[in-house]
């Protein structure tokens, strides 16, 4: 689904590679991801090997939005009631994550991603617009990519009568969301870590 921005776009398959390095460079100081992989090369290359397996997923599904070309910013949105079309669950290829070091990891996210799921469902039952994840390339950062990956579908979900739903466990990206109308629902912290969890949820202004 296109948005009506003069800068954010699906995001193309020949810029997919780009993608993919942007979520990387964003997510290389993400707290799971340090909590997951305390070897910087082992962490970047597991979170190339899943992030290439997620992005192809949402490419392939409608879903990845980019902003320059090649991006430097790109973000998930899933629009109320989405449907997965089957040729992105067959493209994805998750299947190569059973190989990775990601699913020696899984006793440890599954915690993690249980709660994801709990908070989803309690605080956006309704229907609404869902910021999977957003990634600016670090050296990017300052430009005001954010905004463009997210004010145009903020606009939408107005328009639409319905309300914004996304979580973080970086700590900064907090005040990111509050800046765009998000209001902390929850701060959960994961048991026997020091990682937290903020749900957030941003109501349709009318």
């Amino acid at each position: 689904m296109l948005i009506d921005s003069s800068d954010l776009h699906l995001v193309l398959p020949q810029d997919f590679s780009a993608a993919v390095e942007v979520q990387v460079s964003a997510f290389l100081s993400d707290p799971l991801w340090v909590y997951l992989f305390t070897d910087s090369g082992r962490r970047e290359r597991t979170a190339r090997q899943t992030f290439s397996a997620a992005l192809r997923f949402a490419l392939l599904n409608g879903q990845l939005h980019g902003t320059g070309h090649p991006p430097e910013g790109i973000a998930i949105w899933s629009v109320p009631d989405q449907k997965t079309r089957l040729r992105a669950v067959l493209g994805s290829g998750f299947w190569r994550l059973f190989f990775s070091p990601f699913i020696l990891q899984v006793q440890r996210v599954i915690p993690v991603f249980s709660q994801f799921e709990r908070m989803h469902k309690q605080y956006a039952a309704k229907p609404h617009y869902y910021l999977n994840t957003i990634s600016v390339r670090p050296a990017a950062q300052g430009k005001g990519l954010a905004s463009k990956l997210i004010r145009p579908f903020l606009a939408r979900a107005d328009v639409e009568g319905v309300g914004c739903y996304t979580e973080t466990m970086t700590p900064s990206n907090v005040g990111l969301y509050q800046h765009f109308g998000f209001k902390v629902m929850e701060d959960y912290s994961v048991p026997n870590t020091d990682l937290h969890i903020w749900s957030l949820y941003r109501p349709f202004r009318g």
